[in-house]
């Protein structure tokens, strides 16, 4: 692979992942309005969407402005997105836990791609 194919590659990769942790801040942002308005003593649940929610936002962001530590946000994205989607899967969200997941996988396949 040429350096310049290798550039589109991870160019074309953090387009995908930008998409899916804006995707991800989306669905988890809605889905913790959604448990307030039903549930809002189910504090754990919710704070962890909104986590989930705010470190997709960052990490988005970091990538946009091809930060030089998007990488860490990528990593930690993909460790509270996993998290989050186990505890969707306990509620039975699954449209939040397929975002999570999709979210998950992008950030991993980033930070793959750094090595860091």
């Amino acid at each position: 692979m040429t350096q310049n194919a290798g550039n589109q590659a991870l160019a074309g990769q953090m387009q995908d992942c930008i998409n899916d942790c804006l995707n991800c801040h989306n669905v988890c942002f809605d889905m913790a309005t959604q448990a307030l308005q039903k549930d809002a003593n189910n504090v754990n649940y919710i704070n962890t969407l909104q986590d989930c929610a705010e470190i997709c936002l960052t990490s988005a962001h970091f990538m946009l402005r091809s930060s030089a530590l998007y990488g860490y946000t990528c990593q930690a994205c993909a460790k509270i997105c996993t998290h989050c989607e186990e505890m969707c899967n306990q509620q039975g969200d699954t449209d939040c836990a397929n975002a999570c997941r999709a979210c998950a996988n992008s950030c991993q396949q980033m930070v793959k791609m750094l090595a860091i």
